[in-house]
């Protein structure tokens, strides 16, 4: 489904050619056109809510800005979707094992909450991970080493 033709974009996996055009412009306008860039990533996942790279990409957006409070509801929102693709338990600390991509997403969780300063909060998440992801293939040990 994803085709690339830029040399310079990103990857996503086999996600809808739409939905890849809007994350690709995104990306592409970040740095000169931040509302832009919200825009597109913002319909990518109005488009398609079920495609998680979408909200991996406006956490990252809402983090260079500086806007954690609607980062932290964006990584909520992405916990939530990605707990509901595998069938698992929405509290994190009742998953027995967990997919990638929930990895990914209470990895981005324990991040933010590291910017807002809720330390408790992020040293959880990552107490959590380490459980879960012992071969540390999330890169966990680096926000880790930040929360201490």
């Amino acid at each position: 489904m994803n085709t690339t033709t830029d040399e310079n974009d990103i990857f996503f996996g086999d996600i809808p050619p739409e939905i890849n055009a809007l994350l690709q412009q995104g990306i592409a306008v970040h740095a000169s056109d931040p509302r832009l860039a919200e825009n597109h990533f913002r319909e990518a996942l109005a488009r398609r809510p079920d495609i998680l790279c979408s909200y991996r990409c406006l956490v990252k957006h809402y983090n260079r800005q500086r806007q954690f409070d609607n980062a932290i509801n964006t990584v909520r929102a992405w916990l939530t979707e990605a707990v509901r693709q595998a069938g698992s338990p929405a509290d994190w600390n009742e998953w027995q094992d967990a997919s990638s991509s929930m990895l990914g997403a209470l990895k981005a969780f324990a991040f933010v909450e590291l910017r807002r300063g809720r330390l408790e909060e992020a040293q959880a998440a990552i107490a959590r991970l380490q459980q879960l992801d012992p071969e540390d293939g999330t890169g966990v040990s680096v926000l880790a080493a930040l929360a201490h």
